[in-house]
C-alpha cells in the first residue's frame, strides 16, 4: 500500500522535499540533508518515486516518515533497503476483477488501485481493505 503519512511537522517534511530534485535519481540529491536521510534510511529513488521496505513513495518526507516509525517500535524490525520488486509483472484487471472492484467502490488510476484515500499496488490488498472497511462499518451500525 502506497498511502502518504502525515508528517508531525509540516515544515521540516517541506524543507526535506524543497531539497530533492524528483527525477534526479538517488545518487543524485539536491541538498546534503536529504542525502543524509536517504542514507540514514536506506531509501533509494528510481527516478520517480522514492522506495523503503517495500513501499513506494511520492514525496521522500513520507519515506523518511514511515523509516521513522519503523525504527521507533522496538517489536518491529527495521528491515529497510532496497526496494526489489518481485517477479510478477502488472497486467489489467479481468472483467471478473473489474466487476469485483465494482462492488467495492475500488478505482484504478494510473497503473494502482484506490479505495478511499489510499492506493494500492496490488489488487488483492485494495480488495482486503476495501471487505475489512465494510465489515467495521456494518459492526459500528450495530
Amino acid at each position: 500500500m502506497t498511502r502518504p503519512l502525515r508528517t508531525t511537522d509540516e515544515s521540516a517534511a517541506q524543507a526535506l522535499d524543497d531539497g530533492f530534485t524528483p527525477g534526479a535519481g538517488a545518487s543524485a540529491p539536491a541538498s546534503p540533508e536529504s542525502g543524509r536521510q536517504m542514507t540514514e534510511f536506506c531509501i533509494t529513488q528510481d527516478g520517480l518515486r522514492y522506495r523503503y521496505n517495500g513501499y513506494r513513495y511520492d514525496r521522500l518526507a513520507d519515506a523518511v516518515a514511515y523509516a521513522r516509525l519503523m525504527r521507533s517500535r522496538p517489536a518491529q524490525p527495521d528491515v529497510g533497503g532496497p526496494y526489489t520488486q518481485g517477479g510478477a509483472t502488472w497486467a489489467p484487471p479481468t472483467d471478473d476483477e473489474r466487476d469485483l472492484m465494482a462492488s467495492l467502490d475500488i478505482r484504478l488510476v494510473d497503473g494502482s488501485y484506490r479505495f478511499a484515500d489510499f492506493r494500492y499496488e496490488r489488487l488483492a490488498d485494495a480488495v482486503s481493505y476495501a471487505r475489512l472497511s465494510q465489515r467495521r462499518q456494518r459492526d459500528d451500525r450495530q
